[in-house]
């Protein structure tokens, strides 16, 4: 069952996707100027289109996916800061 919610976190608003596919759930988190998505979304796709965007991997739900690190970021994500290797709770504020 696809589950899509407005979250609150740390005093801004997201928007939440989770899509049960055969393996690993498919997620996304968005704010107004970026989202985090998992490793089944591409990055260089997001980098063509001039996205803030970064992925995650190993992720299986909105806590997994907050407790995880960047691996990879898309050249609008550095120009904000943001980092691979960093929490992505760390660096949420910034995708708000």
């Amino acid at each position: 069952m696809i589950e899509a919610d407005s979250v609150e976190i740390s005093g801004s608003k997201f928007e939440y996707i989770s899509i049960p596919m055969a393996k690993a759930p498919l997620l996304l988190l968005k704010g107004t100027r970026g989202f985090v998505m998992c490793g089944y979304l591409n990055l260089e796709a997001a980098n063509k289109l001039g996205d803030c965007a970064v992925r995650v991997s190993g992720v299986s739900d909105l806590k997994t996916l907050l407790d995880s690190k960047a691996a990879g970021v898309s050249e609008e994500a550095r120009k904000l800061g943001i980092a691979e290797g960093q929490k992505v709770s760390d660096f949420i504020h910034l995708l708000a």
